[in-house]
């Protein structure tokens, strides 16, 4: 019995480190909620993106800053439907700020980074 719990703990460990070991560099900027994804693609981090996760007619968006124009807030619409990705164009840097669901006839809900 006790030898069982010490390998579920040592495969366990081993998991949580394999995990740890594959997550991308960019992970601080990847905002997930259960609908929507917002994170920033290319060498560079200069490019925003946004994926709808979910197949509730509902359309997803990205508000995000980019170096080089001060405080603009930038916004990235994805309008395509469950499992599509939209992407910015290229530039400066792109800092994630938000992740949100458009919602008819209510207020939007977002999850911050």
């Amino acid at each position: 019995m006790k030898t069982r719990n010490v390998a579920r703990t040592a495969a366990v460990v081993i998991g949580i480190g394999m995990l740890t070991a594959t997550t991308p560099a960019f992970a601080d900027q990847d905002v997930k909620a259960i609908w929507g994804q917002a994170y920033r693609t290319n060498a560079d981090h200069g490019v925003a993106a946004v994926k709808d996760l979910a197949d509730d007619d509902n359309e997803v968006y990205v508000q995000y800053t980019r170096s080089g124009h001060g405080s603009r807030i930038f916004t990235l619409w994805n309008k395509k439907g469950k499992g599509t990705t939209t992407y910015s164009g290229d530039g400066g840097t792109v800092t994630i700020k938000r992740v949100c669901r458009s919602i008819s006839l209510a207020s939007d809900y977002c999850v911050d980074r």
